[in-house]
This record gives C-alpha cells, structure tokens and sequence, in this order.
C-alpha cells in the first residue's frame, strides 16, 4: 500500500516512486482532526434542527425515523456540502481533488465496478447460506440513494478524507483498517455478522482508495456493491 497524506519538509524532492504503488501530490490532505470536528458539528447541527423540528411539530417523529427519498438527499446533500465548506474554508485549494475525487486508471475502473459486483454477491449467499436476513429493506428509491449520493458522501468523508489523515500518523494499513471499523459502526449494523460484513467491504473500498489513489474508484465499487446487494435482495 502507498503511504497517504503524508507532509514533506519544504524542499524536499518528491519521490518518484513509493512501495507498491504511487498517489499525486495533489492527492494530499492539508486538514487535520480540527477540520474533521468542525465538520462533524456541522453534522451535529443538523441532527439538533431536525429534533428542533419534531418538538416544534414542523415534522413527525416518524418522518424523520423513515425519512422520505427527498428528505434523506436533502441532508446527504447538506452533509457533503457541510465537509465541502469546512475544508474550502479553513485551507483554500480545490477540496474535491485533495479529496481523492480523480479519474482512475481503466484497470481501477473495471476492478471496482466488477469487484463491487463480487463483494455483494457473496455478502448475499454468506448470509442466505446462515440464514440471517438482510440488515435493511428493499426499496428502489433507497436503492436510488445508496448507488448515487451515498457512495459518494461516505467516501469523501471515510476515504477521502479521515483515511489519509489517520495514514499520516499510522501508515495506510492501519488507517484502511482503523476507517473500516468507524465505517461498520456508522452504519449500526443490527448483528456482528453485519458489522463483520461492514468491516470486510470498507477494508476493500479503502484498499481500492489507496491503491488506485482515487476516492473515485471507491466510490464506485461501494455504488457497484449497494446496488448489487439490493438487487440480490430482490430475488
């Protein structure tokens, strides 16, 4: 694995090549665990509007319990916006580069979108074969959602921008590992067969981020993955 958003001294001359793999300069990550709280009370913040909202009977409890499709864009959106500005704000530069957001070379491309499609399938026939239901309910507005704006919150954030400031400090094996597991814990998983399922797949979308050098292609694979696990929840 390549090392990720690691600072060099000024003057220092950029390495042409790192073991076993290379990531742009470009790719580095100039904020830090202030920018990371500061976007996470921008989080905060709105989860504090909505509770706001359902004392003032502007919404119901259950509205915001099941959250309607354009409910649930409006606060992806809001949320991405939210980690846009923080980083905007605080350092300049283009955010969405230094996040990772870069077209991958074709092989990523193709081993995302077909590794996604991997990974889904035998999620599905591991937990068909032991008998334990899926953790979440088949709907094609959500399947909307967790093959487009999902993936790409969840990657800006984990991958994108928490895995190469933890692979500063520790290295990018500890940082994939490290970042799957707030991965799987963010997503509340109902068992620990879930939430190993959860781990695996943010173990691989974070390899994917850093060996390809782009959140891009893990964006994709975790598209490729939703989508796929939704549509084997079909059958």
């Amino acid at each position: 694995m390549r090392t990720l958003g690691v600072p060099r001294p000024s003057g220092e001359p950029e390495p042409q090549a790192m073991t076993p793999s290379k990531i742009a300069h470009s790719n580095r990550c100039p904020w830090d665990y202030a920018d990371v709280c500061a976007f996470l009370i921008c989080v905060v913040m709105a989860a504090t509007v909505l509770r706001l909202a359902i004392v003032l009977h502007l919404l119901s409890s259950q509205s915001v319990g099941q959250p309607s499709m354009l409910l649930q864009a409006a606060l992806c959106s809001y949320v991405l916006l939210a980690l846009y500005a923080t980083l905007k704000f605080r350092h300049g530069g283009p955010v969405w580069r230094a996040l990772g957001w870069t077209l991958p070379a074709g092989k990523y491309i193709l081993t995302a979108s077909i590794g996604g499609i991997v990974l889904a399938s035998a999620v599905t026939f591991f937990l068909r074969f032991r008998g334990i239901p899926a953790a979440f309910g088949v709907a094609w507005k959500v399947a909307v959602l967790a093959a487009t704006i999902g993936p790409v919150l969840e990657e800006s954030f984990f991958r994108g921008c928490l895995l190469p400031l933890v692979a500063r400090a520790m290295g990018a094996p500890a940082a994939v590992v490290l970042t799957a597991i707030l991965f799987a814990m963010f997503h509340q998983p109902p068992t620990i067969i879930h939430c190993v399922c959860f781990f695996l797949s943010g173990v691989v979308y974070g390899w994917m981020r850093v060996d390809s050098g782009s959140t891009t292609a893990a964006a994709l694979m975790h598209a490729a993955y939703n989508l796929t696990l939704f549509m084997w929840q079909r059958l």
